[in-house]
């Protein structure tokens, strides 16, 4: 498991956040957020759009301790 918390070659404001907020790698975040990991590296890298379940959604914003308002609108960086 790569324990790097750099962002992984992303400029994604969802990966920014991972890196800034938590000590999480990839793995775990995904994990913590209940998502599976090649699905978070999807979104990140533009590849799919988010489609989170509102426990998704709940997971993601304690693990990450932002607000509704916080959260960016699009997770990829080709939406930034």
């Amino acid at each position: 498991m790569n324990k790097d918390r750099r962002p992984q070659d992303s400029q994604s404001p969802i990966e920014a956040l991972r890196v800034e907020r938590t000590h999480f790698s990839q793995a775990e975040f995904a994990v913590h957020c209940g998502v599976p990991l090649r699905t978070y590296q999807r979104w990140i890298s533009g590849e799919t759009e988010a489609k989170l379940t509102p426990r998704q959604w709940k997971a993601m914003m304690q693990v990450l301790q932002i607000s509704a308002d916080e959260i960016p609108n699009d997770f990829s960086s080709l939406g930034s």
